[in-house]
């Protein structure tokens, strides 16, 4: 299901990193439904050498036990045939249909990202969230090539990273007086992971 980053606006970390996540497990669920049902599918997944380590694991826990069990046993016969007709060799090519899913949508989101941007009301939603992570925001850069835009973009890095600072600071103090009473800073720890790295599992 293909989502917009308007529907980020409401939720804590990176604004394209929330939506891709959720555009990769919508399409992981419908690629482990799609694998039992469709022959073509499971077969374009077999040419493409399965998952790479990451999405494998992460399907291993998403797909049923019976949807895994037919994909590996599916590339299980393909190895045996490469083998057995000698063009198995010690470079093994994973095309990985998440991993492309993932990066044809994460570059249109950076580039949506860019389009919403010269809207004043967007400007004023998205100064009100934590912001992008340091990868999203360094791409969105790279499509601004300074201005007023990129400006706008720094400035409201420096206050997202200021006001996340200052939540952190308040959790570390709670957690060392062995206050329990947690309120936005609950999560802080996860963002601050979020704002440095991106998602799990996002390329650099």
């Amino acid at each position: 299901m293909k989502r917009s980053l308007r529907e980020a606006l409401g939720y804590r970390g990176c604004l394209i990193c929330h939506v891709l996540d959720k555009e990769e497990t919508d399409f992981m669920a419908q690629l482990q439904y799609q694998i039992i049902k469709e022959d073509k599918v499971r077969q374009d997944v077999v040419s493409s050498n399965g998952y790479c380590n990451f999405h494998f694991h992460q399907m291993a826990r998403l797909a049923s036990p019976i949807g895994n069990a037919i994909l590996t046993r599916d590339l299980i016969v393909a190895e045996i045939k490469e083998i057995e007709k000698g063009s198995f060799g010690p470079a093994l090519r994973i095309d990985c249909p998440i991993c492309n899913y993932a990066d044809e949508r994460e570059e249109f989101h950076v580039k949506e990202f860019r389009v919403l941007l010269p809207e004043k009301s967007f400007q004023k939603e998205y100064e009100a969230t934590d912001g992008l992570c340091r990868i999203h925001l360094k791409r969105v850069l790279n499509l601004l090539q300074g201005g007023e835009l990129h400006q706008f973009m720094l400035a409201s890095h420096m206050m997202h990273l200021r006001l996340l600072r200052v939540e952190l600071e308040t959790f570390i103090s709670k957690v060392r007086s062995t206050s329990r009473d947690f309120r936005e800073e609950k999560n802080s720890w996860l963002v601050a992971i979020e704002k440095m790295a991106g998602k799990r599992g996002l390329k650099k």
